[in-house]
């Protein structure tokens, strides 16, 4: 869909930059795979069910053996990479499943990110609430656990404060360590909220930074902490994710609706 694809993928390496793409690998084939593997560009690859019924729901007929094919593609090839699974009111019950999915294709890690209710997944309602979340997410990590498995939450920090297994890990939002850019040049709030805070068509990535630091949105949000002040997992969580804040409660000031403790703000 990006002819210049991978020129920036060859750029970027040549200047000592990591690179990695997200992809459903579909249109994956013998020479596309080689140049990731040569320049060393590592791969997250969307899959939606473990099962046949669950991924062709989304997906579309006939997929799933073509998944299946470019899987074993990738291990021809012996390419690194990660599964994501985004957990939806459609998928709900392939979570567990996705575990052994995952390890049995050879993927390193299965990352799991709740679909946000934003855009089409908001009009449609495949969107799930917190209380499906932690669910689906306890029994993620009872089968990673099981299997001795590495799986990342991604989008969830609230999960911090739960008792899971040492193989869920955690992520934090990674907000204030990168940003988001738009193919217009904009820097984003993030990659939900298309809310632009800076640019980069006429200043320089460091002016851009500046703008963005100074601009009262972001001023706003790295005061937002102060909201959960005394939940021990504040400095990891940080209120939790601010683009479901706006979406759900209208307020990006207000901690994330979907952690338990902040149930108030719902």
């Amino acid at each position: 869909m990006i002819p210049e694809l991978f020129d920036y993928l060859k750029k970027a390496r040549k200047l000592g930059l990591r690179a990695s793409i997200n992809s459903n690998g579909l249109l994956f084939n013998e020479d596309n795979l080689k140049f990731l593997k040569d320049y060393d560009i590592y791969l997250y690859i969307s899959i939606d069910g473990a099962t046949k019924e669950a991924y062709e729901k989304i997906r579309g007929l006939g997929n799933y053996k073509l998944l299946l094919s470019k899987l074993k593609l990738l291990e021809k090839y012996n390419l690194k990479f990660s599964i994501l699974f985004t957990l939806s009111s459609i998928n709900f019950s392939e979570a567990q499943k996705m575990v052994s999915f995952a390890q049995k294709n050879g993927a390193e890690t299965l990352c799991l990110i709740p679909v946000i209710p934003s855009g089409q997944a908001k009009k449609t309602g495949i969107w799930i609430d917190s209380s499906l979340v932690i669910k689906g997410m306890e029994k993620v990590a009872e089968e990673a656990e099981k299997l001795n498995y590495k799986i990342y939450a991604l989008d969830c920090p609230f999960l911090k404060i739960f008792p899971l297994s040492n193989y869920l890990i955690i992520e934090a939002c990674p907000s204030f360590e990168m940003i988001d850019i738009s193919p217009a040049g904009d820097i984003l709030i993030c990659d939900v909220l298309d809310v632009p805070l800076a640019e980069i068509r006429t200043k320089s990535l460091k002016e851009a930074l500046n703008d963005l630091n100074n601009h009262p949105f972001y001023q706003k949000l790295k005061e937002r902490t102060k909201v959960c002040s005394g939940c021990p997992e504040i400095d990891f969580c940080r209120a939790g994710c601010y683009a479901r804040s706006y979406l759900c409660l209208g307020d990006i000031s207000k901690p994330d609706p979907f952690c338990p403790r902040a149930s108030n703000f719902r």
